[in-house]
């Protein structure tokens, strides 16, 4: 039997097994519950909607959003939630999407990346180059206002009793949002054309909005090939870079090679997590002190 048909029979198992709150442990209103697919959406969510709703995130902290199963409990608090938050290009929302809807449909499902300009993101096969879209589109305070917009149109049609909340709440995370855009271009003045290395490329929109340069040593998706690390040592010299990014759900040990070659600095980062304004600016200033310590 197949895993997914192995989850819609768990799933029935836990519709029907006594009760819904024995599946979710949670006796707090359904009709308030609110699902999203990562961390930083529910940051978004929780902001607008305030502490009349439950927010759930389906994958959770530590995992990959390229890979993530959901589980049988996860399907079936997403069928009672009203509405489900989705980014709209990542590899899970990819795969589960489709299912998803089959399986909640009295949920609606809201693209949140709705308006951003996306990026494309190269994958080589043989001889041949795709193109894709960059899924990582929340890792700009211009994007994430973007998303936060059409979360609390989605909200506003899903609870419009609750509007003038939402409007009031949007307005003081947009001025947030704001004021977090302010603080990096501060940071990151006069250090445009920087380059940095980062594991996994979820900062393309992040490097895109400020003028950087970022260096991929993941290689279509894949641990990297003894070439292509040989090729990012060299660069990563020519360049002159000094940090290595590196996302926790990630091997560490092809970092270390070009970190120690290159004598360069290993920064954990992760941009999914749940203070996700917090974090970019963060990245800001490992940047801004990476520049001012080589001067």
């Amino acid at each position: 039997m197949k895993r997914y048909d192995l989850l819609l029979v768990s799933f029935v198992v836990c519709l029907f097994a006594g009760t819904l709150l024995s599946c979710t442990g949670k006796a707090k209103d359904e009709s308030k519950t609110i699902t999203v697919t990562i961390a930083p959406l529910a940051y978004l969510t929780e902001k607008i909607a305030g502490n009349n709703y439950r927010i759930e995130t389906l994958v959770p902290n530590g995992s990959s959003p390229e890979t993530y199963e959901p589980s049988p409990q996860q399907l079936v608090r997403l069928s009672n939630s009203k509405i489900y938050f989705y980014v709209g290009h990542l590899g899970f929302e990819q795969t589960w999407l489709q299912k998803m809807e089959q399986n909640a449909p009295n949920t609606t499902f809201s693209k949140t990346s709705e308006g951003i300009k996306n990026l494309t993101a190269s994958h080589h096969h043989g001889d041949h180059v795709h193109e894709g879209i960059d899924p990582h589109v929340w890792t700009t305070p211009t994007n994430l206002k973007i998303m936060a917009r059409n979360i609390a149109a989605g909200l506003s049609d899903t609870y419009p009793e609750d509007r003038e909340v939402f409007t009031k709440n949007l307005k003081a995370l947009e001025d947030s949002l704001d004021q977090t855009d302010h603080e990096i271009r501060h940071l990151l003045s006069g250090k445009e054309k920087r380059s940095f290395l980062i594991y996994h490329p979820t900062l393309s929109y992040f490097a895109h909005e400020y003028g950087l340069e970022q260096l991929v040593i993941e290689e279509d998706g894949k641990s990297p090939s003894p070439a292509h690390l040989q090729q990012l040592v060299r660069t990563s010299r020519e360049k002159n870079v000094h940090t290595v990014f590196l996302q926790k759900e990630f091997d560490r040990r092809n970092a270390e090679v070009i970190a120690r070659e290159t004598q360069t600095q290993i920064v954990e980062i992760n941009p999914l997590d749940y203070e996700c304004i917090r974090e970019l600016v963060q990245i800001a200033k490992t940047l801004s002190h990476e520049a001012e310590s080589n001067h």
